[in-house]
Protein backbone atom coordinates (compact mmCIF):
# COMPACT_ATOMS: atom_id res chain seq x y z
CA UNK A 1 0.00 0.00 0.00
CA UNK A 2 2.68 2.17 0.95
CA UNK A 3 4.56 1.76 -2.80
CA UNK A 4 1.26 2.49 -4.38
CA UNK A 5 0.67 6.10 -2.57
CA UNK A 6 4.27 6.89 -3.38
CA UNK A 7 4.11 6.13 -7.02
CA UNK A 8 0.66 7.77 -7.38
CA UNK A 9 2.97 11.11 -5.48
CA UNK A 10 5.90 10.84 -7.95
CA UNK A 11 4.33 10.19 -11.08
CA UNK A 12 2.64 13.69 -11.87
CA UNK A 13 5.45 14.84 -10.24
CA UNK A 14 7.92 13.83 -12.85
CA UNK A 15 5.16 14.01 -15.50
CA UNK A 16 5.17 18.18 -13.94
CA UNK A 17 8.93 18.15 -14.25
CA UNK A 18 9.34 16.57 -17.63
CA UNK A 19 6.38 19.57 -18.92
CA UNK A 20 8.72 22.58 -17.23
CA UNK A 21 11.90 20.94 -18.73
CA UNK A 22 10.08 21.33 -22.29
CA UNK A 23 9.29 24.50 -21.29
CA UNK A 24 12.40 25.83 -20.33
CA UNK A 25 14.06 24.09 -23.26
CA UNK A 26 11.47 26.07 -25.81
CA UNK A 27 12.35 29.46 -24.14
CA UNK A 28 15.50 28.53 -24.44
CA UNK A 29 15.12 28.42 -28.15
CA UNK A 30 13.00 30.72 -28.80
CA UNK A 31 14.90 33.49 -26.88
CA UNK A 32 17.70 32.66 -28.84
CA UNK A 33 16.31 32.60 -31.93
CA UNK A 34 15.10 35.97 -31.26
CA UNK A 35 18.12 37.32 -29.84
CA UNK A 36 19.97 36.16 -33.22
CA UNK A 37 17.28 37.73 -35.22
CA UNK A 38 17.65 40.95 -33.09
CA UNK A 39 21.51 41.35 -33.17
CA UNK A 40 21.76 40.49 -37.16
CA UNK A 41 19.61 43.84 -37.23
CA UNK A 42 21.79 45.71 -34.93
CA UNK A 43 24.81 44.91 -36.20
CA UNK A 44 23.58 44.73 -40.07
CA UNK A 45 25.40 41.78 -40.57
CA UNK A 46 24.24 37.69 -40.56
CA UNK A 47 24.14 35.51 -37.20
CA UNK A 48 23.70 31.96 -38.22
CA UNK A 49 21.84 29.58 -35.16
CA UNK A 50 24.24 26.59 -36.17
CA UNK A 51 21.85 23.08 -35.30
CA UNK A 52 23.66 20.44 -33.71
CA UNK A 53 22.68 17.29 -36.54
CA UNK A 54 21.25 15.44 -33.03
CA UNK A 55 19.13 18.29 -31.77
CA UNK A 56 21.47 18.38 -28.51
CA UNK A 57 22.35 21.98 -29.03
CA UNK A 58 23.01 24.85 -30.59
CA UNK A 59 25.75 27.75 -30.91
CA UNK A 60 24.80 31.38 -32.89
CA UNK A 61 27.90 32.24 -35.46
CA UNK A 62 28.74 35.71 -36.76
CA UNK A 63 29.25 36.34 -40.49
CA UNK A 64 32.57 34.55 -40.33
CA UNK A 65 31.80 31.39 -38.68
CA UNK A 66 33.14 32.18 -35.05
CA UNK A 67 30.83 31.37 -32.25
CA UNK A 68 29.76 34.44 -30.21
CA UNK A 69 30.30 35.03 -27.42
CA UNK A 70 26.85 35.14 -24.93
CA UNK A 71 26.13 38.29 -23.41
CA UNK A 72 25.50 37.40 -20.04
CA UNK A 73 28.03 34.70 -19.12
CA UNK A 74 30.92 36.25 -21.53
CA UNK A 75 31.48 32.59 -22.66
CA UNK A 76 31.11 30.93 -25.90
CA UNK A 77 27.16 31.03 -27.38
CA UNK A 78 27.06 27.18 -27.53
CA UNK A 79 23.67 25.65 -25.93
CA UNK A 80 24.05 21.86 -24.85
CA UNK A 81 21.07 20.24 -23.51
CA UNK A 82 23.15 17.69 -22.64
CA UNK A 83 24.21 19.41 -19.77
CA UNK A 84 21.19 19.90 -18.31
CA UNK A 85 20.12 16.39 -16.44
CA UNK A 86 15.97 17.36 -16.70
CA UNK A 87 16.43 19.03 -20.38
CA UNK A 88 18.63 16.00 -21.50
CA UNK A 89 15.46 13.57 -20.76
CA UNK A 90 13.76 15.14 -23.57
CA UNK A 91 13.75 14.27 -27.48
CA UNK A 92 14.35 17.63 -29.64
CA UNK A 93 14.07 17.40 -33.26
CA UNK A 94 14.55 19.64 -35.87
CA UNK A 95 13.19 20.75 -39.09
CA UNK A 96 14.33 23.47 -41.07
CA UNK A 97 13.62 22.59 -44.58
CA UNK A 98 16.77 20.28 -44.78
CA UNK A 99 18.99 22.79 -43.11
CA UNK A 100 21.17 22.37 -39.87
CA UNK A 101 21.65 26.46 -40.11
CA UNK A 102 19.35 28.92 -39.68
CA UNK A 103 21.14 32.35 -40.70
CA UNK A 104 19.73 35.87 -40.00
CA UNK A 105 20.12 38.48 -42.37
CA UNK A 106 20.67 41.68 -41.96
CA UNK A 107 16.72 42.88 -41.98
CA UNK A 108 16.23 39.67 -39.27
CA UNK A 109 14.93 37.79 -41.63
CA UNK A 110 15.25 34.05 -41.56
CA UNK A 111 17.08 31.94 -44.16
CA UNK A 112 14.21 29.88 -43.76
CA UNK A 113 10.72 28.29 -41.94
CA UNK A 114 11.26 25.71 -39.60
CA UNK A 115 10.45 23.62 -36.08
CA UNK A 116 11.91 22.26 -32.94
CA UNK A 117 9.96 19.66 -31.69
CA UNK A 118 10.36 18.50 -28.00
CA UNK A 119 8.86 15.69 -26.78
CA UNK A 120 8.94 12.98 -24.14
CA UNK A 121 6.94 9.86 -23.25
CA UNK A 122 5.11 11.41 -20.70
CA UNK A 123 4.03 14.87 -22.33
CA UNK A 124 0.26 14.50 -22.96
CA UNK A 125 1.65 16.79 -26.32
CA UNK A 126 4.78 17.95 -27.58
CA UNK A 127 6.32 21.39 -27.15
CA UNK A 128 6.68 22.72 -30.39
CA UNK A 129 9.42 26.31 -31.22
CA UNK A 130 8.40 27.10 -34.67
CA UNK A 131 10.19 29.96 -36.87
CA UNK A 132 8.18 31.56 -39.63
CA UNK A 133 10.12 32.64 -42.55
CA UNK A 134 8.24 35.22 -43.52
CA UNK A 135 7.62 37.39 -40.56
CA UNK A 136 10.72 36.08 -38.86
CA UNK A 137 8.14 35.51 -35.70
CA UNK A 138 8.85 32.71 -33.48
CA UNK A 139 6.20 31.03 -31.55
CA UNK A 140 5.97 28.31 -28.95
CA UNK A 141 3.06 25.99 -28.15
CA UNK A 142 2.22 25.08 -25.07
CA UNK A 143 2.03 21.54 -23.54
CA UNK A 144 -1.46 19.84 -22.28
Amino acid sequence: AIIGVASAVAIPQFTSNTVQYAQAAARSISYDMQYAQDLAVTTQSPITMAIESDGTGYSLKDSLGTVLTHPITHKPYTVDFQDDPGISTLTINHSFEGNLNVVFDAFGTPSSNGTMTISHDSLASDVVVTLHGATGTVTVSAPD
